[in-house]
């Protein structure tokens, strides 16, 4: 089957395998890393700017952009340094080689995870249709050879031109016009020399009308900002009203600003989705910390004067918690239980000095813990402790469960 315009339909492998041929080449001038952007970019005639954000954004959905870019920085060959003898490009080196492949392998098992290979099939598609729509542009550096070669050629054969015709054959000074002397030279000045000033160049054309300046092609970069804008919106607030949680919702909103990106890279456009991205991204990781339901920022400092006023629980998302109990009094046979849940902050919790504690602290994510005395710093930290206090066995008994999701535990002696 064919195009109207005479190209072939090419199917998916005969795309892969085109693609290998005529991958990106990593330049020399313009890389800010490993040259992956600003090669995708000069293959394919889009920002590099945008191509960065995408890995960035994809990086921290899922790990994705790390990964996709270690992979291009690896396979995507080097631009020739145009010494002597040297033409094209070259490989990558082998130690370079072996510094990828040791980030490679890490990075793989950090998108095992369903958004991390979301993100994979997502960059893998759309470089997949940015070859496919743009797969007759050559690279930069092929392009620089074409025209260096180019006007190689067109000046050795002009130069042929010029002395292996006929003897009579001359060529006029800043001009490609030939005269022979056969020709009838002009006897009357043309009307862009009334005096005849300039007899030898009287049989040049005459000046014509300068043509108008081409109008600009039309784009449509403020339309896709505004439209996956509008649908980044609408998807985020969909997700919301069936039920998502607000960093299921914020995610799916980002996943339609990564579209818009690669819609625009497509028609020149939406380069302003940037400046939306990066926040969204931001807000999205953080989300993904808190726990579910958000219950808001907390900063509670709790000071009971009885034992009674003591809470069952006490919950928060992201702020602080202060339980401030040394200075309860227990009788012998007295007994407490609390607990307190943060996602995101710091419970700090204060003791009587003889009061029997049992004590769990635990943190779900990075934190800290300091639970009577035994401190543990790291991830998914669990301590459990039983102290007696200054005197001994007796004098009522405490139990406590505490946990932050990521941040720190502690428990002190009044």
């Amino acid at each position: 089957m064919s195009r109207p315009n005479g190209h072939t339909t090419a199917g998916i492998e005969d795309t892969v395998r085109d693609f290998w041929a005529n991958r990106p080449v990593r330049p020399r001038a313009g890389a800010k890393l490993g040259g992956v952007s600003a090669a995708l970019g000069s293959r394919y005639g889009i920002d590099p700017v945008l191509v960065r954000v995408a890995f960035v954004v994809g990086t921290f959905y899922g790990g994705a952009g790390l990964v996709l870019y270690l992979l291009g920085w690896l396979l995507f060959p080097k631009e020739g340094t145009g010494k002597p003898g040297e033409v094209g490009s070259r490989s990558t080196s082998g130690p370079m080689l072996v510094l990828l492949v040791l980030l490679l392998v890490p990075a793989l098992f950090a998108v095992a995870d369903l958004a991390g290979l979301f993100g994979l099939v997502l960059g893998g598609l759309g470089l997949y249709l940015l070859h496919r729509h743009h797969r007759d542009r050559p690279s930069a550096p092929v392009a620089a050879q074409q025209r260096e070669q180019g006007t190689t050629g067109e000046q050795s054969t002009a130069g042929e031109q010029a002395t292996a015709g006929d003897a009579n054959t001359w060529v006029y000074p800043g001009t490609n016009r030939s005269s022979t002397a056969g020709d009838t030279e002009r006897t009357d000045p043309p009307s862009w020399d009334p005096l005849g000033a300039a007899p030898f160049a009287w049989d040049l054309p005459e000046p014509g009308e300068q043509s108008p300046e081409p109008e600009p092609p039309r784009t449509h970069r403020r339309s896709v900002t505004l439209i996956t804008l509008a649908l980044a919106l609408l998807a985020g607030g969909l997700g919301v009203a069936i039920g998502m949680s607000p960093a299921d919702a914020v995610a799916v909103g980002l996943a339609v600003l990564g579209a818009g990106m690669i819609v625009g890279a497509f028609v020149q456009g939406g380069r302003g989705l940037i400046g939306f991205a990066i926040p969204v991204a931001a807000l999205a990781m953080l989300l993904s910390v808190l726990p579910t339901p958000w219950r808001g920022f907390t900063s509670e400092e709790v000071r009971p004067d009885t034992i009674g006023e003591v809470r069952d629980t006490y919950t928060g998302s992201v702020g602080n918690i202060e339980l401030h109990l040394d200075d309860l009094r227990f009788a012998d046979e007295q007994q407490l239980a609390t607990s307190a849940h943060i996602g995101l902050g710091n419970i700090s919790v204060y003791l009587p000095p003889n009061v029997d504690a049992t004590v769990r602290c635990s943190t779900g994510g990075m934190g800290a813990v300091d639970c009577l005395g035994e401190q543990r710093e790291g991830r998914d930290l669990r301590v459990e402790t039983t102290d007696l206090g200054a005197d001994g066995p007796g004098g009522g008994t405490i139990a406590l469960d505490l946990t932050a999701d990521t941040g720190n535990v502690e428990v002190f002696r009044g």
